[in-house]
């Protein structure tokens, strides 16, 4: 099993398995991302759309057709949305377009009940008229805000990313833990846990010591703390499976896992694999007008 340091050297270091996140550029086109297996190949293993490594990619929707997804940032944070974007481009499954916006008027960051409840009224205001002539809708955002009211508001799929990764992690069987940001994140998620009705499936919330704000400066600089989250979680609380929720923290999930050595699911890529499942198996329906 990799160490902390070959984990460490995976997130934007200079080392030969790199993993490259979602870097900031003038571009927002999408980075790169790919894990190199330590030993027995040279060669990079794709991080495939809420995918564990070497598990395949989402496939295209049915009928030939092409999808339009709208991935909402409920933040206003200009690098927080490149680094989505990134991250959505990388992730979509084949025959799926990505279209990521954010929310101007939107907290900087979300890390708190208030936050969420400005962030949740801002998505339920805007969905209708950003979603027009979408195929679907992914909330990236770790504490999914609004997306009840967006579900009951449009006649497409809606999907949150926290909630995605929970349900991933449930098929992996046994029970799962959430590292998150701060303490006062804890009630929080606990809240969203209670909601999707997985109580019986939490093994615990394991707060770091950071805040959405340095996880958009550098996701790379949090890995050991996730390592340290991660290990509590394992050893102390038997988890089975680890979620992170964080929207812009999807490509630590493969240097996680192989230090960890338990399954890691990541929000923004489990969202859009789903979302890419949905798409397919769904009667084709007119898009929003």
């Amino acid at each position: 099993m990799p160490g902390r340091d070959d984990a460490r050297d995976g997130i934007g270091g200079d080392g030969s398995g790199a993993v490259t996140a979602c870097e900031e550029s003038g571009s927002a086109g999408p980075a790169a991302a790919t894990a190199y297996k330590k030993s027995g190949s040279t060669g990079p293993v794709a991080v495939t759309a809420g995918a564990r490594p070497g598990v395949a990619a989402t496939t295209a929707p049915a009928h030939g057709t092409r999808r339009s997804v709208l991935v909402l940032n409920p933040n206003s944070s200009v690098v927080a949305t490149g680094r989505i974007r990134s991250g959505a481009e990388l992730w979509a499954g084949p025959g799926i377009d990505v279209d990521v916006r954010s929310l101007p008027g939107g907290p900087a960051g979300i890390d708190t009940g208030d936050d969420i409840a400005l962030a949740a009224a801002l998505t339920l205001r805007e969905a209708s008229r950003l979603a027009a002539g979408r195929d679907a809708v992914v909330i990236a955002c770790g504490h999914d805000p609004g997306l009840a009211e967006v579900r009951g508001l449009l006649p497409v799929p809606v999907v949150g990313i926290a909630e995605a990764a929970m349900l991933q992690a449930c098929l992996y069987g046994g029970r799962f833990a959430v590292p998150v940001f701060s303490p006062r994140s804890v009630p929080l998620v606990r809240g969203l846990v209670h909601r999707y009705g997985l109580d019986a499936r939490l093994a615990s919330i394991v707060p770091m010591a950071t805040d959405t704000a340095a996880a958009v400066r550098d996701p790379g600089a949090l890995l050991d703390q996730y390592v340290r989250a991660g290990r509590t979680a394992r050893d102390r609380d038997a988890a089975d499976s680890l979620v992170l929720i964080g929207s812009v923290v999807g490509a630590l999930a493969p240097a996680l896992e192989a230090e960890l050595g338990v399954p890691v699911v990541a929000g923004l890529p489990a969202a859009l694999a789903l979302t890419g499942a949905l798409l397919t198996h769904r009667t084709p329906q007119e898009s929003i007008r």
